[in-house]
């Protein structure tokens, strides 16, 4: 049965990017030291190397963890659900709908703080970034790629599609007018 979220994306959204986000949860909640370290290049702001030993350092790295895990459990939860329970294709679509747009705007902003704050010369020379900066940015700009993508019904099916398809042919209009129906008597 053809449906508003299609494998590519369904398995994204419901696998990958849940592994990815709970690797970073991981990375954060059991290395904080690591993790803060890595946000920037050596030789950038030294002094704060040690943030990640601080308690202070601890709680902000573990609740960047606790976010993340929140966010893995909400694509893990809920696209399953929307996948195989929902059967109405406009409800199934809406639904995508409402969880993709905060994600997204959520994706934008998590480019925007994980750039905003770098220095100039380190901000326009992606070469230069860390992994960390390159996971903050360059995966969640492929995610928020494919959430634009799958919000506007590109590489996909929409409601109103799989509505037509459904219909019969003798019931499609042409220019807003039904079509004709031609007898072997006319």
């Amino acid at each position: 049965m053809a449906d508003t979220l299609p494998p590519h994306y369904f398995y994204f959204f419901w696998i990958g990017e849940p592994v990815l986000t709970l690797a970073g949860a991981a990375y954060a909640a059991f290395w904080p030291e690591t993790y803060a370290r890595d946000l920037l290049p050596q030789g950038i702001e030294n002094f704060t190397n040690i943030v990640g030993n601080t308690i202070r350092g601890k709680e902000l790295v573990g609740t960047l963890a606790s976010c993340y895990f929140l966010i893995a459990l909400i694509s893990l939860s809920f696209f399953p659900v929307f996948k195989w329970q929902v059967k109405d294709m406009v409800l199934q679509e809406r639904l995508v709908r409402a969880l993709l747009v905060p994600l997204a705007l959520a994706d934008v902003t998590h480019i925007t703080m994980s750039l905003l704050p770098l220095p100039a010369e380190l901000r326009w020379s992606w070469t230069s970034w860390t992994q960390l900066i390159h996971g903050n940015v360059d995966i969640v700009v492929f995610a928020l790629t494919l959430r634009l993508l799958c919000i506007f019904g590109i590489g996909r099916e929409t409601a109103a599609s799989l509505a037509a398809k459904d219909k019969p042919v003798s019931s499609r209009t042409r220019g807003g007018r039904p079509k004709k129906s031609i007898s072997k008597d006319e």
